[in-house]
C-alpha cells in the first residue's frame, strides 16, 4: 500500500510539471519506476494510459486559461493534428521495435536529441513558423513515446518553440497531442504484449489527474519569455537524466 501511495505522489509531481512545462512525465517517471524494480512491461503501458488521462484534464484547463484555443478548427487545433496524424504510424513502428533495440542506444538517442533541442531553445532569437517542422516533430516524438514511454514532451515542447510557436501554445498543444498518442501507444502495447493489472495503472491515473488540474495554472501565470527559458533548461536537464541512466 505504501508503494502505491508513493506512486500516486510521483505521478502528481511529474504530471504537474508536464502540464505546466510540456515535458517530464514519461521521460523521467518511466525509467525511475523501472530502476526501483517495477516491471517495464507494467510501467510503460501504465505511463501511457495515465498520461492520456492527465492530458485530457490538462488540455481542458489550458483552454480555460486561454493558453491555447481548441474551440473548433483553430490554428492551435491544427498544430495538434499536425503532431498526431503522422505520429500514428510512428507509434506503431516504435511499439514493434521496442523489443529489439538496445536500451543504451535508446537512452543515448533520446538524451542527445533533447539536450540539443533544449540548447537551441535557449538561443536569443526567434524562429520562423513552418508546418513541415511540426510534422517532423510529431513523427519523432511519437516514435520516442511508443518506444520508451517518454521522450514525447521534451521534443514537441522545445520543437514547436523552435518552429515559431508561442511557448504557452507549444505547451498546451503538447498536452493535447499527448492524449491520442498515448492512447494509441497503450492500445498497441496491450495488443502486442497482453493486458496489465489494475492497481498500479490506477494509482498513476489518479496522480496524473490531480497534477493536471494544477499544472496549466502555472503555465498561465508565467510570462512567455520566461517560459521559453524554463522549457529549454528543463529539456537539457531531462536529456542529461536520460544519459545518466546509461550508467545505472
Amino acid at each position: 500500500m505504501e508503494i502505491l501511495v508513493l506512486v500516486v505522489f510521483l505521478a502528481i509531481l511529474m504530471e504537474l510539471i508536464d502540464t505546466s512545462l510540456g515535458m517530464m512525465y514519461g521521460t523521467i517517471l518511466s525509467p525511475l519506476l523501472i530502476s526501483v524494480g517495477f516491471d517495464p512491461k507494467l510501467v510503460v503501458p501504465s505511463i501511457l494510459i495515465s498520461q492520456a488521462i492527465g492530458g485530457i484534464i490538462g488540455t481542458i484547463r489550458h483552454h480555460n486559461y486561454n493558453s491555447a484555443n481548441f474551440k473548433g478548427w483553430t490554428r492551435d487545433t491544427r498544430v495538434v493534428s499536425a503532431i498526431v496524424l503522422p505520429g500514428v504510424f510512428a507509434c506503431l513502428l516504435g511499439a514493434f521495435i521496442a523489443v529489439s533495440i538496445p536500451s543504451w542506444a535508446l537512452k543515448t538517442y533520446i538524451g542527445l536529441l533533447v539536450i540539443l533541442m533544449g540548447v537551441l531553445c535557449l538561443k536569443p532569437y526567434s524562429y520562423k513558423f513552418s508546418w513541415g517542422k511540426i510534422y517532423v516533430i510529431g513523427i519523432v516524438a511519437a516514435f520516442n513515446k511508443a518506444l520508451s514511454g517518454g521522450g514525447f514532451g521534451p521534443v514537441t515542447s522545445t520543437g514547436k518553440i523552435l518552429g515559431g510557436l508561442n511557448p504557452k501554445v507549444s505547451i498546451a498543444t503538447t498536452t493535447y497531442a499527448e492524449v491520442p498518442i498515448c492512447l494509441l501507444s497503450f492500445l498497441f502495447w496491450v495488443m502486442l504484449r497482453g493486458g496489465i493489472g489494475i492497481a498500479f495503472p490506477l494509482a498513476l491515473c489518479a496522480g496524473a489527474a490531480f497534477g493536471a488540474i494544477i499544472g496549466p495554472w502555472i503555465t498561465y501565470k508565467l510570462k512567455s519569455d520566461k517560459l521559453r527559458s524554463v522549457v529549454g533548461i528543463l529539456a537539457i536537464i531531462t536529456g542529461i537524466w536520460c544519459m545518466t541512466k546509461l550508467f545505472v
